[in-house]
């Protein structure tokens, strides 16, 4: 402590002799003024404003050795490994996003910045297998899943330091893994001989780490519509505690069941679920997923999903639709209800208000529920009914193809088939034909028949003397399946429409066939039967999904894969297919998939997880006509290579770390915008003078003492 006073001494004793005399006789007048104690006090008062004045003249000044900022500099090293991506809390922050407000250069009131206020000079680098200088871009790398170089790291800051410029200070904010390199412990003893502190900020919550996985043990259930389907999964607990979970069943967005799980310590489970009853045949995609505790070490296997072809049911239940009575439905009727893989049900329009309902559960009215047609493999439908149903039933009809993928066979006035149904019918424009005898039909085997229903050897007929029906205009994916002999037109065309299948039959006589011979009653028999049996058996898969079990690696090309087929149930080349992506952290994408050449109807392409987890894939299909498919999938995403191994945070290693260099470990929940790092001891320093004269102390003091001072006079009366 000094006195920055700038005359001679000799002056600061006399003015100080004159105050004293000053206040000597200030004295004697107020023990005459006023009683004494009353004296004393002002007397002490002013003695004492005239110490801090005098105090104030000798602007007293402290000298203090700081570092010299122009001659080091302060080092932070952020760690950008891949084990920086994972979440300590089940939906909290990643690590490395705990560290970026400290490390934002452009929050003015950051860390970083304060430090830079201070000591102007502070590099800031990341590190993961590298060091590299750190940039906006570099939040991003700890996506790639890289190792961890924490020893190489510090090496290299260590060796590339300028000796016109020292290391002051390093400063890490790290988890603590070291899993490439040299070991961190042995860099540490280098930065103590060198005198350079290592302050450590910990990323990271001790927790017990380990895993809960879920599967499906049978890939390959047995599946009948209409029939019960076990489903079996496994659950298997890799922590060193009991777990306390549960377990889902889902198939789309509707849950099916939960189950709740207490599990031991290393304990696997077979869970088997409650029976289920598909109503459909065809693909259908089942999700099993268990809710993992905090400290899960894979999120992959928290999810898995299983695609289960269900085939037909052993028996049809089919539905036979007309405003009218018409020829055909006696003899449908009874190859139909004859047999016993059909479960038939009719409902035929008499008058206006009097029905024909045959089949239990069939009601003598036109159904008013849109839910009504949901419960039948295949209808027989009149056109001509369109009229008399209300639009919502006529949109559920097409829901029941569409989305349900029953299947539909349409006969009468195609006018106003397509007035209502549009697309839905495969025949846009029919030739009525009334010919003098019977015309010649030939059958086509594919797509209805088998090679066993030896359908050459078949004789179907256009009637003579009665009205039949040639197709001249059809869908462009339609295709003739019962075609005339002569010019090659169709009587039945069939199509694809979304999940299920339609026909147009242009033969409302062909019951004539059953009355020629007993051939011709097999015949129309066995053709009747495969027909509705083919459309009851629900659309061919005609979106078909790559499945794989094998989990792709986050920060790989996860590739995704489809084939298309359109509505002639050919391979389709035309098609526009995109995927939409959802994934962990909020991760949402769409991608186009391109044709790939090598498989006709094949569509292809891939994208990048960036994090681990279970990935939801929805395909959408649009096809030249405008008609639309959807499918849904799911593939698990894995940490890759040896960063994903162990993520646990290694607070032990970095205290050690901190104490043998003589720095300072810190949590970064404890952390502040404030806080000072520990520097080296042998740094550059400059004297700096503090001068006391300008501190708000004395003022404060000086103001205050005055005051009251003034007070207590006009209190006594003086002046």
């Amino acid at each position: 402590m000094g006195f920055d006073w700038p005359f001679s001494p000799l002056w600061l004793g006399l003015g100080a002799a004159l105050f004293v005399v000053a206040l000597v006789y200030h004295g004697r007048s107020l023990f005459e003024a006023t009683v004494s104690s009353l004296a004393w006090k002002l007397i002490l008062l002013r003695g004492l404003a005239g110490l801090v004045f005098i105090l104030l003249i000798l602007r007293p000044y402290l000298e203090t050795d700081e570092p010299d900022r122009s001659e080091f500099r302060l080092l932070a090293l952020a760690d950008l490994s891949g084990s920086m991506e994972v979440r300590d809390d089940r939906g909290g922050p990643k690590r490395i996003e705990r560290i970026r407000p400290h490390l934002d250069w452009s929050a003015s009131d950051s860390w970083l910045n304060r430090q830079r206020e201070k000591y102007g000079k502070v590099e800031n680098l990341g590190f993961s297998q590298g060091t590299a200088r750190f940039g906006p871009q570099s939040w991003s790398k700890p996506e790639n899943g890289e190792k961890t170089a924490l020893g190489d790291a510090l090496d290299a800051t260590l060796k590339d330091s300028d000796p016109q410029s020292p290391l002051g200070s390093v400063v890490v904010f790290t988890d603590g893994r070291n899993n490439e390199g040299r070991p961190v412990m042995e860099v540490a003893r280098e930065f103590r001989s060198r005198g350079v502190p290592v302050n450590v900020v910990g990323v990271g919550e001790i927790k017990a780490m380990g895993d809960l996985a879920v599967r499906f043990i049978d890939r390959k259930p047995k599946a009948v519509a209409k029939e019960e389907l076990l489903l079996t999964g496994e659950v298997e607990n890799l922590f060193s505690q009991p777990i306390q979970s549960s377990v889902k069943l889902s198939i789309g967005d509707r849950l099916l069941e939960e189950i709740p799980l207490s599990l031991k310590p290393g304990e696997r489970r077979r869970i088997s679920f409650s029976p289920l009853k598909p109503k459909v045949a065809g693909p259908q995609r089942y999700r099993v997923e268990v809710t993992p505790p905090s400290g899960d070490a894979d999120p992959s296997n928290d999810l898995d999903s299983l695609l289960v072809l269900v085939k037909p049911p052993d028996q049809f239940l089919t539905l036979y639709l007309s405003s009218r009575v018409r020829p055909l439905y006696p003899f449908v009727k009874r190859v139909l209800a004859d047999e016993e893989r059909f479960e038939f049900r009719s409902l035929v329009r008499l008058s206006e208000k009097v029905f024909h309902a045959f089949g239990e559960e069939i009601k003598p009215s036109y159904p008013q529920e849109p839910a009504f047609w949901m419960d039948y493999d295949a209808i027989l439908f009149d056109m001509e009914t369109l009229s008399d149903l209300n639009a919502t039933m006529v949109e559920s009809l097409k829901d029941f193809v569409r989305k349900k993928g029953g299947g539909l066979l349409l006969f009468g006035p195609v006018e106003k088939g397509r007035e209502f149904l549009g697309g839905l019918v495969p025949a846009k424009e029919v030739e009525r034909v009334v010919s003098k005898q019977d015309l010649s039909l030939r059958t086509l085997e594919e797509p209805l028949f088998r090679p066993e229903d030896e359908v050459e050897e078949m004789k179907p007929f256009l009637p003579g003397r009665l009205p039949g029906f040639f197709v001249t205009a059809q869908n462009p994916a339609s295709r003739g399946v019962v075609i005339s002999r002569a010019n090659g037109r169709s009587v039945l065309s069939v199509q694809a429409y979304g999940a299920g299948k339609v026909a147009y039959w242009g033969v409302p006589h062909d019951w004539r066939r059953a009355m020629t011979d007993e051939d011709g009653a097999k015949e129309f028999r066995k053709f009747w039967q495969a027909l509705v049996q083919w459309l009851g058996t629900g659309g061919e898969d005609r979106l078909k999904i790559e499945e794989t079990e094998k989990a792709f690696l986050r920060g790989a090309d996860a590739g995704l894969q489809v084939e298309a087929l359109g509505s002639d149930f050919e391979p389709s080349m035309d098609a526009m297919v995109k995927a939409n992506i959802s994934g962990p952290d909020g991760y949402e994408r769409t991608i186009q998939l391109y044709p790939e050449g090598s498989v006709a109807g094949r569509y292809a392409g891939s994208f990048k997880p960036n994090a681990p987890g279970a990935y939801e894939v929805s395909y959408e299909l649009e096809f030249p006509d405008g008609e639309t498919l959807s499918r849904e999938s799911y593939l698990r995403v894995s940490e890759s290579g040896e960063e994903a191994v162990d993520v646990s945070y290694a607070e032990r290693d970095l205290k050690m770390l901190a104490n043998l260099t003589g720095g300072q470990f810190l949590p970064v929940s404890e952390m502040g915008p404030d806080w000072e790092p520990t520097f080296a001891q042998a740094l550059p320093t400059l004297r700096q003078r503090h001068s006391l004269a300008d501190a708000w102390f004395f003022f404060l003091v000086l103001f205050l003492v005055a005051g009251i001072e003034w007070i207590m006079r006009r209190q006594a009366g003086l002046r």
